[in-house]
This record gives C-alpha cells, structure tokens and sequence, in this order.
C-alpha cells in the first residue's frame, strides 16, 4: 500500500497543493537563502497554507503579505540565511515559536525522547502521515554530516511500513513524482539501518534518522 498526504497532487508542473494549481511544492536548495532544514520547512508551511509560493519568490516585496509571514521570513532569510551548518530542530522550533508562534504549533522530538527509544520514530512518521501532515526528518550520515527533509508519504505491507517518501532540497524533483528521495528502512543493522534512495545510484547514503518536527496549523 502507497499512502500520500491527501493535501497534495500531481500537475504538469510536478507535485502542488490542491486548490493552489501552479504552486509546485519542492524548493531546491539554492534557489532561496537558507540551509536545508529552512527549505525543507517552507515546503512544509506552503502544504499547511500558512505562506504561498508567489510569497517565497517575491523577492522585491512587490506582494503584501501578513505581519507574522514577513516576520518568518526576515528571521529565517535576513537574519538567518546561508547557515553553513543548519539548524537543529530544537532550535528551529524556539525560532518558529518566536515570530510565528501565533499561526503553528511546533512538535520537535530528538534522539533523548520515548519516539526514538521505541523504534527510532518509525511509530511516530507513519501515525504523523496517517493524518494526512507532513513530517520533517532530520536524517544523519554514516560518512558524516546531516541533513534535513520532509517526509510526505510511505508504503506499506502486512509487516508495516518499509518507505518513507520525502521531498528533499538537496535533489531536482520530478514533475511525474511526488517524491525525489526515498528512505528504505531497516536495510542494515546498527544504528546506521536506512538507506536513502536517489536518482543517482552511485550516491544512496546509509543514514539513520535522528530529529523529527510535526507543525500544525492554529
């Protein structure tokens, strides 16, 4: 079984939020300020309607936004764009709280908590998505370095879930695909058990998932 959050759908411009045509939902990393776990969040704000795409590309203020949207955004462009070493997600979370604590709620789990003592938040990503809301990943490399992406689907079997499809910043996404990494889970033994699937073969990094960020809407 392949599930999907219901909030997302496939256009000729790729993955998009429903009743917002032309809103592609991927931002690669790149193409605004910010380390990864910034794009990866404001993906995450544009499927809660929260912000807009035409909002994250405006870069001459030429569109009027909300108090609490400029906020977000002079914290995490102005004053905290091109982070070399991003961001933790408890950090993410006090910075979310203080300019846009008005509009979301902010969850953020970490490696110290019962979700990943129990099984590494497998329980935690499938009962997120289930309610049809994204989850973001903080995901760690055996080789070193960390990254950030958001989970939007997985699939499934009678023994549980064994894919984790996210939209990652760092990768192009496909216009005929919702995703543009998968996670494999449990492909390995150790703590380094999962593997991340990309369009390049030669490139599918052996990681574990260390942090987890669940936003919702006020």
């Amino acid at each position: 079984m392949i599930k999907i959050i219901d909030s997302l759908y496939l256009t000729e411009e790729g993955c998009c939020i429903k009743n917002r045509k032309s809103y592609p939902v991927h931002i690669r990393q790149g193409s605004l300020d910010g380390a990864c776990s910034i794009y990866s969040l404001m993906m995450y704000l544009m499927i809660l309607k929260t912000i807009r795409r035409n909002e994250l590309e405006d870069l001459y203020d030429n569109i009027k936004k909300s108090s609490e949207t400029e906020n977000l955004f002079h914290e995490f462009f102005d004053k905290h764009g091109l982070l070399r070493n991003g961001l933790y997600f408890h950090d993410l979370k006090k910075l979310i709280n203080r300019v846009y604590g008005s509009v979301v709620t902010v969850v953020s789990k970490n490696e110290d908590d019962e979700e990943f003592q129990c099984d590494g938040f497998i329980h935690q990503i499938k009962s997120v998505l289930d309610t049809d809301s994204p989850i973001m990943l903080g995901i760690d490399y055996k080789g070193g370095g960390a990254h950030a992406v958001l989970a939007i689907g997985y699939e499934a079997d009678v023994n549980g879930m064994f894919n984790i499809f996210c939209l990652d910043p760092g990768y192009d996404s496909n216009p005929t695909s919702y995703w543009n990494i998968v996670i494999s889970l449990n492909s390995f033994k150790g703590k380094y058990k999962h593997q991340c699937l990309t369009h390049n073969p030669y490139n599918c990094p052996i990681i574990y998932i260390s942090e987890t960020l669940v936003i919702s809407k006020k």
